[in-house]
């Protein structure tokens, strides 16, 4: 087949199935954007697994919700801080961890507060992706009450 012949062909699959390629386009546009905002991210996101690996290897864990939240369930040895005075815990924790790792109830909090800090944060940051919640789903254990590091 030549190549004239397949651009008429393609150019009439184009035009009878324009929604398709249209809808291919734009899941294409899609994952190119996220491929690129995952290349220049300057913090990492971690799974369930790959935080409890992290913590189990001295990375410390900023947890970012309200001291209520905190109690009712975190992760063993984790920091209650609120979102203000993250950047002052992160500088804190650099000299005393390889890792810090944001969460908080769903993951939203935490990717805001690890987009403010990583540019200026002298420790590499992480965050749990999809927070606490998935934590939970994931059945990991959270230590309830006020054991743990209240901020």
């Amino acid at each position: 087949m030549s190549i004239p012949l397949l651009i008429r062909h393609f150019t009439t699959f184009t035009h009878h199935h324009y929604l398709l390629v249209g809808a291919f386009l734009i899941i294409l546009a899609l994952l190119v954007a996220d491929t690129i905002e995952k290349k220049r991210r300057r913090y990492q996101e971690l799974d369930s697994q790959g935080v409890a690996l992290s913590a189990n290897r001295g990375a410390s864990i900023l947890d970012l919700r309200d001291r209520q939240s905190f109690e009712t369930g975190h992760i063993a040895n984790a920091i209650r801080t609120d979102e203000k005075d993250a950047s002052s815990r992160v500088q804190e924790l650099a000299g005393k961890s390889s890792l810090v790792i944001l969460c908080c109830q769903n993951g939203e909090r935490s990717t805001k507060v690890a987009k403010q800090l990583a540019g200026q944060a002298a420790v590499p940051l992480a965050i749990l992706k999809n927070g606490l919640a998935q934590w939970q789903r994931d059945h990991f254990p959270v230590i309830r009450g006020r054991e743990g590091k209240n901020g």
